[in-house]
């Protein structure tokens, strides 16, 4: 669904989301250098209201400059809502 239809339209970046709820993303790495982190990964999660524009997202997490990354998640089970967020510190080598 596009953007003029009620989706959600965000620009090429090297991002991550998660749906909140129907008209909520929680979404980070759209937002420029300043929110990334040293290794060019998200660094900030905002709350993405339907219908608004993404420079109007609500900021919600915020990790550190030397984190690989950083993502918030959502989901629902049983009935019950979680929501997440995480901070990756290290990277694991590969052998």
């Amino acid at each position: 669904v596009g953007a003029a239809q009620g989706g959600f339209d965000l620009p090429e970046c090297k991002s991550r989301f998660s749906y909140k709820d129907r008209d909520t993303l929680l979404v980070g790495g759209a937002f420029g250098d300043d929110e990334m982190t040293d290794s060019g990964y998200a660094r900030t999660v905002r709350e993405w209201k339907r219908g608004s524009p993404l420079s109007e997202s609500k900021f919600v997490y915020e990790g550190e400059w030397g984190d690989v990354a950083v993502a918030g998640f959502a989901y629902h089970d049983r009935g019950e809502r979680y929501e997440l967020r995480y901070r990756a510190l290290l990277l694991h080598p590969c052998a």
